[in-house]
């Protein structure tokens, strides 16, 4: 009978996990297409039409963050599916995946049926539910990447052997530093914690902790191999001009505070123990503090950059009703915090007023160029018109991030030398872009980091060359903070 039983709640378990991932499906149709993953479908089809990253195609990430995106621009292009839609069924196959290796791992670990499908069920409903509108971002795919190497520091701080499984999940939290660095705080600090626990170098040295540094290091060798203008020549720029764009301190703790603070309070509701240093919640709650980490030296403030902060932080508390009995009240309350954490994950970026009706009343499918340090503007605009994306990059980001140090700092002449040339390589490849890609509509900004006024139709002409083509252009009309031209030869 017992056996029986097993069969069942196994069956049962995965029977609620194919309905949540349906309903994440049907959610994310209408959804996906943020302006980060525009930029990257885009940016992965330039390449399979010749482009070379980091010789006339930049992305300011690494490059693992373009080609992750590489197999659904292919599968698009092999079935003539969106590749929007192939991204949803991907990140969804890779939920299913990370589920299994954590199950298999619990099961390893011979922790109880009713345990493990609490455990499944919640990263379920926190992996593919929470994101909302930041489903498939680099973040999102790295998280769900890194979350079976966590749940296995997990039991491995309980004293339990989660199998073979552990090495695959290295391999996935080996993935997830490679798009962002900073996942290694989310990664490292439960295990740190661990080492101070045992008063052991042990647990730094595990099956998966071996995995993930040999697949963080086979990367930064593929990089230095396959990759060398992109060292050589656009990340020492993206260091100089991107990095520092940062918010102030103050204005980002807010949200770590906030969210450590909701889930510590938790905790604290369902017992004190649960915040002793033996307590299982500790490595989840660890891995909360790591995320907490890298969205503050991150510094930008985007709420994506803050999911796995959020995703730990609320695993922490919610795995804890395995094992306790939760009053109603307290039921209720981390309903209310969750559903508020998803809101803020999807609250919206500075936006820009709607541009599809008004551009494409001049241009069917248009050929499509932004002068604007916003991603938001070109992205996923020319995918939902049909258009052809012009530009090597996605934006001016660059020279935004230069002229920001050069007005609010006081550079060195050697530092201004450098920031000069920053904008001086910004310039020149939009001139590249206007005379090869031939523009039919250009979309012209008037904000510097979505904060400050700034001419960027001014920039751009202050360069002889660039105004030269840029005369061929006529503005019919400002949106807003958007001023739309039209090549000239454009039927008025």
């Amino acid at each position: 009978m017992g056996l029986l039983d097993d069969k069942f709640s196994a069956k049962r378990r995965w029977i609620v996990v194919a309905a949540i991932l349906l309903a994440a499906l049907v959610i994310q149709i209408p959804l996906v297409l943020n302006a980060d993953l525009g930029w990257l479908l885009t940016a992965n089809e330039k390449i399979l039409d010749g482009r070379k990253l980091g010789v006339d195609l930049f992305e300011s990430n690494p490059p693992l963050s373009v080609y992750m995106y590489m197999p659904a621009v292919m599968l698009s292009r092999m079935t003539g599916v969106a590749a929007e839609f192939i991204v949803i069924v991907l990140v969804i196959v890779e939920i299913a995946g990370a589920l299994l290796m954590m199950d298999r791992a619990a099961a390893a670990a011979k922790l109880g049926a009713r345990e493990r499908s609490i455990s499944t069920w919640s990263f379920a409903l926190l992996l593919a539910i929470l994101p909302g509108a930041i489903f498939g971002q680099r973040e999102h795919i790295a998280v769900i990447a890194l979350t079976p190497f966590v749940a296995i520091t997990a039991l491995r701080w309980r004293g339990l052997d989660p199998g073979w499984v552990a090495i695959v999940a290295g391999a996935g939290a080996g993935l997830a530093m490679s798009i962002k660095p900073f996942f290694a705080l989310v990664a490292g600090l439960p295990i740190l914690l661990g080492a101070l626990r045992r008063r052991s170098l042990r647990p730094l040295f595990t099956s998966e902790a071996c995995t993930a540094a040999a697949v963080v290091i086979g990367y930064g060798a593929v990089v230095v191999a396959l990759f060398p203008a992109y060292l050589s020549t656009y990340a020492p720029m993206v260091a100089e001009a991107y990095l520092p764009i940062r918010r102030e301190f103050d204005s980002l703790l807010p949200i770590p505070i906030a969210v450590i603070g909701a889930s510590i309070g938790f905790l604290w509701l369902f017992g004190r123990e649960t915040l002793e240093m033996r307590s299982d919640a500790i490595p989840w709650l660890g891995a909360a503090i790591g995320g907490a980490a890298g969205f503050l030296v991150q510094g930008k403030g985007w709420p994506y950059t803050a999911f796995a902060l959020c995703l730990f932080a609320i695993a922490a508390p919610l795995l804890q009703v395995c094992t306790k009995t939760v009053r109603m009240l307290i039921v209720i309350g981390g309903l209310a915090t969750i559903v508020a954490l998803g809101l803020y994950l999807s609250s919206p970026a500075p936006g820009f007023p709607p541009l599809q009706e008004r551009v494409q009343a001049v241009v069917k499918q248009p050929r499509l160029l932004t002068i604007t340090d916003h991603i938001g503007l070109g992205h996923p605009l020319v995918r939902q018109i049909g258009g052809t994306w012009v530009g090597s990059s996605c934006a001016q980001l660059l020279a935004a991030g230069a002229i920001l140090r050069e007005n609010s700092s006081h550079p060195t002449e050697e530092e201004r030398a450098k920031l000069e040339g920053i904008i001086n390589f910004e310039r020149r490849h939009l001139l590249a872009d206007l005379r090869n890609g031939r523009p039919n509509v250009i979309l012209v900004d008037t904000y510097l980091l979505s904060t400050f006024e700034f001419n960027w139709l001014a920039w751009a002409n202050s360069d002889p060359e660039l105004q030269k083509e840029l005369s061929h252009y006529r503005e019919i009309e400002d949106v807003g903070r958007v001023r739309i031209f039209v090549d000239q030869s454009l039927q008025r």
